[in-house]
């Protein structure tokens, strides 16, 4: 599997968890799980990765997976938080 197609998956699995980042307190314990949660399923990914793909280890796509993980908690936080918006002014 190729560095693209690893953090394009990373991207969707860390996505949700973003969401749920976002409506957990700011530090609290869902916050901490939100974002540590999706880490085990990307290193057991990586692993799986290295097994059945024979991939070796390497610090860019490291920084790849980095990247992709936090772009999308940022990403899905935004999004959140927009849609939170949104139903404040339909309310009112």
């Amino acid at each position: 599997m190729d560095n693209l197609t690893f953090a394009i998956i990373v991207f969707f699995l860390a996505f949700p968890f973003g969401f749920w980042r976002a409506k957990s307190p700011f530090k609290s314990h869902e916050w901490m799980l939100a974002i540590h949660v999706p880490v085990v399923f990307i290193i057991l990914l990586r692993i799986y990765n290295k097994v059945h793909f024979h991939t070796g280890f390497s610090w860019a796509s490291v920084l790849y997976n980095l990247t992709t993980f936090m772009l999308a908690q940022y990403l899905a936080g935004i999004i959140y938080k927009a849609f939170k918006k949104n139903e404040a002014n339909k309310s009112k």
